[in-house]
């Protein structure tokens, strides 16, 4: 069974989708941009490390929407206008999912892919989407 999880304190979706999906223990969360989730808008048109960080903070309040914590990504996947940003985006991740450098066996590094796109909506410059291993049943 498939589950949608909405959160108010993230971006609505613009289109015909949910901010995540929980199936089995799995929390699918599609695509943040760094739109803030009240204002609506794009937190700095020309910063790829600010909207990297909305977007992730919009990820962190959906899994923990669905019972999880950053620490359950399992996997992200980066879509960036100008591929050479990446490195910039990973010093944000890196803040993100600090236990990486700690060598936390049990809780490693997200795995990343990462491609490069004409154009994201809201002319943003970064779009992260993320899968979750969560486990257990999905809170109301």
């Amino acid at each position: 069974m498939k589950t949608a999880i909405h959160c108010s304190n993230a971006p609505e979706c613009c289109g015909p989708c949910s901010q995540a999906v929980h199936h089995n223990q799995n929390v699918h969360i599609s695509g943040q941009i760094g739109c803030h989730p009240t204002s609506k808008e794009i937190v700095n048109t020309k910063c790829v490390k600010s909207q990297t960080e909305q977007a992730l903070k919009n990820v962190q309040v959906i899994i923990e929407a669905a019972g999880g914590s950053m620490k359950d990504i399992v996997h992200c996947t980066i879509c960036l206008t100008n591929i050479e940003d990446h490195n910039a985006v990973n010093e944000v991740f890196a803040k993100y999912f600090p236990h990486h450098q700690s060598g936390d066996k049990h809780h490693p590094a997200p795995a990343q892919t990462c491609f490069s796109v004409k154009e994201l909506p809201m002319h943003a410059m970064v779009q992260v989407s993320a899968v979750g291993c969560c486990g257990g049943v999905v809170p109301n």
